[in-house]
């Protein structure tokens, strides 16, 4: 039944379309999310990060199904000096017990959104371009990490979810960043088929 349950939510996903119903609207049909790890919080700071998680993934609806693959684990850091932060060789979230406002844990995953689906990769050039960055600047961990093109990518993301930060991310990135998390809206959007646990196995289309 847990195979079956996985390729439902992963077509599921792959079917969702960037407007018309919600993403969280289509996912609550299904019981979602999994819940991620988290270490060393309190029962109402871990309940608050599974909150925003599930709010990251269902609005990034083009790269939930990575997401949902490769989620990250959070863990409570007191002693920071940072309000949070994110290491990508373990994919975790450091943040301060009490401190998970939205823009912060979001920005934080915004990164592990971009070492885990590939932002870098698939966006860097034009993104740089896009924030009037050079085009041969290291993407991460490269002088004052404010330059980090890496930085901006996450404050863009956090802009494009509807949040307000400092940096001064360009209008033309957060729209570049708007196209990839697939919440540009279509002309026509056109509601998905719904695929519940149970139904009838050769009715559910394989994705492959």
């Amino acid at each position: 039944m847990r195979t079956v349950a996985g390729l439902v939510l992963t077509t599921f996903l792959l079917a969702a379309p960037a407007s018309g119903l919600a993403v969280s609207d289509h996912v609550s049909v299904l019981r979602w999310p999994a819940r991620i790890e988290v270490s060393g919080l309190s029962d109402s700071d871990a309940a608050a990060a599974e909150d925003l998680w599930a709010a990251f993934v269902a609005g990034v609806p083009a790269h939930a199904s990575c997401l949902l693959a490769s989620p990250p684990r959070v863990v409570a850091k007191p002693d920071m000096a940072p309000r949070a932060a994110y290491a990508p060789s373990s994919s975790t979230l450091y943040v301060k017990p009490g401190d998970l406002s939205r823009l912060v844990v979001f920005h934080e995953l915004a990164h592990h959104l971009d070492f885990a689906c590939g932002a870098a990769e698939e966006l860097g050039g034009e993104f740089r371009a896009a924030q009037g960055i050079a085009a041969d600047k290291p993407w991460w961990k490269d002088g004052d990490s404010v330059t980090w093109p890496a930085e901006y990518f996450a404050n863009a993301v956090a802009e494009a979810l509807g949040e307000e930060t400092r940096h001064r991310v360009t209008d033309d990135a957060v729209a570049l960043v708007e196209e990839w998390l697939g919440r540009v809206e279509d002309e026509e959007p056109v509601a998905p088929a719904v695929f519940i646990v149970g139904q009838n196995p050769a009715l559910v289309p394989v994705v492959s």
